[in-house]
This record gives structure tokens, sequence and C-alpha cells, in this order.
């Protein structure tokens, strides 16, 4: 059944002097919450985000933040005013979409060089990585709600634990890790950084919250020092990677000599697609070498609404 509601106009030179709306019946809660819940399952098998206007119904509002979409005004809803800001970890495609690349390497001098000519940025995909580039330069981001499957797996209590069982040991971590992770850290970083933490440390003992994989490199550049997997509460995370990569552990000696005698493995990117994502990927580019060389790279930034 559609409910219809009369609504005066106050404007006498209305030629319509009534407007009138289908406003749908309310569900009866059991009803409502079968209805929650299939959309709830539906955008997440959809891969899809949620936006509501804040005139619309609280449920939809509700649910909009509920599932990691968004409620606002108009205006906000498309965005138009923020630069898009993409770590390198992602698709080709999404890199097309973007203003800017960046690395966990440059993530915080970029994002501050645009918050500092006015812009305020959609940031993508990791938004613990994206937390700490907000906190750390203030800039006004907006996030996805995407997250490293390994990084996500630290766990404060249990690294509290671990620490106190090492007490003389520093505590290295790279920002996709939670927030309550990074906050123990004494150092904070890409895997560059990281690399360069354990050596500058005169500490003989370190816990490392980042892919286990970093440990080789900082066995070999530290051979009088004790690097400790961070933990990832064992069996009671969600991901039973040990702080290893899935998808990286696939690679092998097998892997390499097979693309090297076949050529298999190959990726294409069409050349459409290709054209677009290298603007962001050479804007940093352009970034970081006038960083190197000493010239002001906040100056490649553009002011607010010329990028």
């Amino acid at each position: 059944m559609e409910q219809r509601i009369a609504v005066d106009f106050e404007q006498p030179a209305c030629s319509t002097r009534h407007a009138w709306a289908r406003v749908p019946v309310e569900p009866a809660p059991e009803e409502r919450l079968a209805l929650k819940a299939q959309i709830r399952q539906w955008l997440h098998e959809r891969n899809a985000v949620m936006v509501s206007h804040y005139y619309v119904h609280p449920d939809l509002q509700d649910l909009a933040e509920e599932t990691g979409g968004l409620v606002s005004d108009s205006l906000e809803m498309a965005h138009p005013e923020r630069t898009v800001v993409v770590y390198a970890n992602t698709s080709a495609a999404v890199k097309a979409r973007a203003d800017w690349l960046v690395t966990s390497s440059c993530a915080l001098d970029i994002v501050r060089a645009l918050k500092d000519r006015g812009h305020k940025i959609l940031w993508a995909p990791d938004k613990h990585l994206g937390a700490y580039i907000e906190r750390e330069t203030g800039a006004d981001m907006l996030m996805w709600k995407g997250s490293c499957i390994v990084h996500d797996e630290f766990k404060a209590t249990e690294l509290q634990a671990l620490m106190r069982e090492h007490p003389q040991a520093k505590v290295l971590v790279h920002p996709e890790s939670p927030a309550d992770v990074v906050a123990l850290a004494h150092a904070v970083g890409s895997t560059s950084a990281i690399l360069r933490a354990a050596q500058q440390f005169e500490a003989s003992e370190f816990i490392v919250a980042t892919d286990k994989g970093m440990l080789h490199k900082l066995r070999t550049l530290n051979p009088g020092k004790t690097f400790i997997e961070a933990p990832t509460a064992g069996d009671s995370a969600t991901c039973k990677s040990c702080a290893h990569c899935p998808w990286m552990a696939m690679n092998s000696l097998a892997g390499v000599a097979q693309a090297l005698q076949s050529g298999s493995g190959a990726i294409e990117v069409p050349a459409a697609l290709i054209e677009r994502a290298r603007l962001p990927i050479e804007r940093m580019l352009a970034f970081t070498a006038a960083q190197k060389a000493g010239h002001d790279a906040g100056a490649l930034v553009p002011h607010l609404g010329a990028a």
C-alpha cells in the first residue's frame, strides 16, 4: 500500500497548489531487521558502498555509517572538492582514477604539501595508513575502509605482553598497522624507514610489526642484533598468515624460472588505462625527485581546484 501526503506550497505564485510524495509503509520490526540484514549482505557481496543524505530515513543513515558508507549533504556526497590520493598497492584502474600516488615513504610529505595548499583528501585503500597520515599531518581525509590482511592482525594487547618479555627491545611498526599498535612503537615508518631505524638504534633486540619477510634483510644488515615477529594473536587472529602475506608467499624460485622460460605471468594493461594511470605516478616521482635535489617539492602541488 502506498501513502500519499499533500503538502501546501508557501509560494502563492506557484500554479500547483499541492505536491505529493509516496511514502513507504513502515515495516514491522521483524521485517525491518530482515531488510537491514539482507542489505548488509548484498552490500558486502557486491563490494558496494551505501551513501545516504541527512534528509532520508534514520534507518538508511545509520545503515550507511554502520556498513562503512557515508551520510552527508548533496555536495559532499559527490566529493568534487577532494583530491584523490591512493597507495601504491592498488590496481592500474584505481591509479587511473587518482590525482596522486604515494608510497609509505613519501605519503606524509605529499599529503602535508596538499594540506598546506588547501586540499581535502579522498584516501584509498588502507584505512590504518590513512588514519596515521591524518593524525600526523592534520589533513582533512575521507577514508576508504580497506586494510592489509597482515598488518590489520597485529594486536596491541599481545604486543604489550611480548614487550614485557623483552623490556629492552625497540618496537618497529609499519603504519598500515592499527592505531593502538602504532602507539606502542619506538619507530613508525615504511619498510625502508624500518631498515634505517634498526641500524640507527643502539638496541640489540627489536620487535617488528610488519610482514615477516622483512626479517631476512633486517638480520642480514644487522648480524649482531635479534629481530622478533610482532604477534598477530596466534589462533585467535582472523588472518592465519602469521604475519606473512599469502600472495607474497606465492613467489618462488620455480615460478621465476617458469616466467623466464615461457614468458608466463605477463600482465596486460590497456594503453588508454596506462596513459591515465601514469599521471599520479609521474606526479609522485617529480615530487620525490625535487625533494631529493633540495628543491621546493611543495611548489609542484597545485592550489585548491587546480589538481
